[in-house]
């Protein structure tokens, strides 16, 4: 019911007990804080990522990119947290956290904060079991003489109905921007799979052209034993 109200929220609950004047998560806890983010778009990763990026040098001069985790984690609170039932008011400007709510915000317990990111970041995540299935329903999806897929899973699903990001989808690179990461992700994914699937086609027909055809016993053609070799 949550997700056909309101398919652009993720709502996330911890239990917690209140010690020393803070609220701490405890999943024996009598008390639940609620807090309702944002989906994180393949905009707003785009530019978390941006933000968040340095450059370390590796070897010969060479330098690979990497990211400052706890501060995409901070700016997850800032651009996607809208409410929560903590007696500490969200404040927004412009799509982001004013920098005032945010320092009241930076004041909650830090394991509950924690806590809540790692909940909303799991709805994002896209697990191994994730992977595993849509690399088995793939190779059925993308084999030769496919008919389509029993019980699609999220991923296949996707992929079928979107089809490609630009041509197949009918997006172009603003509608993009509102697509959300997870989704873009295990689109990422299938059209790999694709990707894959036709490059070892390619591969099975070109061995298979590549197979002569000789006379065989009574004048019958048949497949050599032999493999052409290029020179």
């Amino acid at each position: 019911m949550e997700l056909m109200e309101a398919p652009d929220r993720v709502r996330v609950r911890v239990n917690v007990s209140c010690k020393w004047g803070f609220y701490l998560p405890d999943k024996e806890g009598e008390e639940e804080v609620e807090a309702v983010f944002k989906v994180l778009t393949f905009g707003d990763n785009m530019v978390i990522e941006k933000v968040c990026a340095y450059r370390v040098p590796v070897h010969r001069g060479q330098k690979v990119t990497e990211y400052d985790i706890q501060e995409m984690r901070r700016l997850f609170v800032k651009r996607n947290l809208l409410s929560w039932t903590l007696p500490v008011p969200v404040e927004r400007e412009n799509g982001w956290m004013t920098k005032e709510s945010y320092q009241r915000v930076s004041r909650v317990a830090a394991p509950l904060l924690d806590t809540l990111i790692d909940q909303f970041e799991d709805h994002m995540a896209v697990t191994k079991e994730d992977e595993e299935q849509m690399s088995r329903q793939a190779s059925v999806l993308f084999s030769k003489n496919s008919s389509g897929v029993t019980d699609a899973c999220e991923g296949v699903r996707l992929f079928c109905t979107l089809g490609n990001f630009w041509e197949k989808f009918g997006l172009d690179r603003h509608s993009i921007m509102d697509l959300p990461y997870r989704e873009y992700i295990i689109l990422k994914m299938m059209q790999s799979k694709e990707s894959e699937s036709i490059k070892r086609e390619s591969r099975s027909n070109k061995a298979r052209s590549q197979t002569k055809i000789i006379a065989g016993h009574g004048g019958r053609a048949r497949p050599s034993q032999g493999i052409v070799v290029g020179d």
